[in-house]
Parts: structure tokens; sequence; C-alpha cells
């Protein structure tokens, strides 16, 4: 069990930003067992809060579940050693640190613009109704002391949309605090845009702070190759045909900027008016570091 829990690979970013396509292409390495987003695993103990987890929450009995959980896993499908991508761990790396001291944490960006545009895509489609690609994972996650979080939750995405109204509106991605409130008083762009910022600042300002051999950055637009040859480096992963494989079969250098075209001009002028700070905070940093090199903001 020490062993597959030794140098987890823990895949963050905003969601819609490129952890599902790096996670899929470093899951086909032959020594790693893949954990997708295990949301309620991450949650125990802690259910009644938003993901904005911190070390505090991280309480040995918690740490003990989380590390037993993935261990048996992995072990049942013989992996060797755990990948993990969760977009809602951007938002609660220190608590995931206290879990796993040891991980090696990869941070993928992508175009704040992008990024929101597809997040709000996200919430029209699929915020609504079970969601039968994970319901599975969900109930195997989810024991009877712990519905009481969660159903409330399942009831307004079967709800009719006119249920809103004194429901209030089912939710999607990443937990920010206070989401529910920011539902009520903001358009929902305006949300997608703080769930973005968000996860991107509360990930770069913790990251940066470990030494660079655990965490890493790299952008979606940057994607080649040689980025992955880095990743697969810095991972401390062993060289396999399939990695590469599977990175021909689903590497689309068009994908990262496929929404701007298609927004209106007034969304744009909404989420540049929300996420410019952020992005000129990214911008003003100085190039991400090789691994074994200081990061901007590391001591």
């Amino acid at each position: 069990m020490t062993d597959i829990l030794s140098k987890p690979i823990i895949v963050v970013g905003s969601a819609r930003s490129g952890t599902t396509f790096l996670g899929n292409i470093l899951s086909t390495h032959p020594d790693l067992y893949y954990l997708e987003e295990p949301r309620l695993t991450w949650r125990y103990g802690n259910d009644s809060k938003s993901d904005r987890l911190t070390s505090a929450d991280a309480t040995p009995q918690v740490c003990d579940y989380i590390r037993n959980e993935f261990a048996t896993r992995a072990k049942k499908q013989g992996g060797l050693r755990i990948l993990e991508k969760s977009p809602s761990n951007s938002l609660r790396l220190e608590f995931v640190d206290q879990v796993f001291p040891d991980a090696k944490f990869v941070h993928i960006i992508r175009d704040g613009t992008q990024s929101v545009l597809s997040i709000y895509r996200f919430w029209k489609e699929e915020s609504r109704g079970l969601p039968t690609k994970r319901i599975g994972v969900r109930l195997k996650e989810l024991s009877i002391t712990r519905l009481p979080y969660y159903s409330f939750e399942v009831l307004k995405r079967v709800l009719p949309q006119g249920a809103a109204h004194w429901t209030g509106q089912p939710v999607w991605g990443p937990r920010i605090p206070g989401l529910n409130g920011l539902l009520r008083d903001l358009d929902l762009l305006e949300v997608c845009c703080l769930q973005w910022r968000m996860c991107v600042e509360a990930a770069c300002t913790y990251g940066r702070s470990l030494p660079a051999t655990r965490y890493m950055e790299c952008r979606l637009e940057d994607m080649s190759p040689e980025l992955l040859q880095r990743v697969m480096e810095f991972t401390e992963l062993e060289d396999a045909s399939e990695i590469w494989e599977a990175f021909e079969k689903k590497f689309d250098p068009s994908q990262p900027g496929r929404r701007t075209p298609n927004a209106e001009p007034a969304q744009i002028e909404l989420i540049h008016k929300w996420i410019e700070p952020t992005m000129k905070w990214l911008e003003s940093e100085s190039s991400v570091p090789s691994p074994g090199e200081s990061s901007p903001g590391r001591g």
C-alpha cells in the first residue's frame, strides 16, 4: 500500500482547462492507476463545506480514509502508482498536500476567456439531469450517513427548470465558497469567471510555494511533444509508447482557441472585465520553470 501511494501524480487546473486531456494521455502509462474526479472521496469528513479546504480540514482520520480508498482501488486493478485529476483540487492544494506530502502536482492552465466560455457551456448543458458518466462511481463513494449532504443537490438537478425559482439553480464544477449566493446575485457568466479565477489563483499561489520538484505549471496552448516530455520527466514516469500513441490520437492543436469565434462580443467584454486582473497577474510572471528550477514566488 505504501509503495502504491508514493509520489502520486495530481493533475489540477480550472474546469475546462485541459485536465481531462492531460489525465487521459498520462493514464495510458502501464504503471499508473487513474482516478478521475473521485469527488466524494476527497470531500469525506468535509461534506458541508465548499471545495476550498485547507490543511486544518485534513485531520488524521480524513487523511487515512482518502489514502486507504485510493490505495485499495489501485491495488485491485494492479496499479503501481496513482494518477488523479480533479479540477476542484485546484481550490485545495494545501489540503491535498497534507494528504499526500510527496505528491507531484501538474497544473495545466488554459487561456481564461476560452476556459470561461467552455465552463459556461457546460453549466448550460451539464448542470441538469444525473451525470450518467460518473453516477456509478458516485454511488460507490457515497455512504448512507452522507446522503443528507447531497440529496438536495441531486434533487435540484432532476427537477424541471422552473423549480429553480424555489430550490435555487443546480450547480456544476468546482464548488467555490459562497457559490449558491453568487448564483443568486450574479449573472451565470460572471460566476463562471469567478470559478476560473479562484481555481487558477489558488493553485498557483500554493503550488508556487512548494519545491520546484513537486509543482509544475504548463499551458494548454503550449502543448507539444516537447512539453509532454517535460511533464513525464517532472513526474518521474519512464518512457512508454502508449503515452505517445495517445498523444497522437487525442491532441488537436486547434482546440484551445475554439470557443471565441462563437462568442458574442458582449460576452467577451464581460469576461474580460472579470478575469483581466488574473490574466495580467499570470502574464507578469516569468516563464514557467523546468523541473529543478526556481519558480516565481518561491523562496
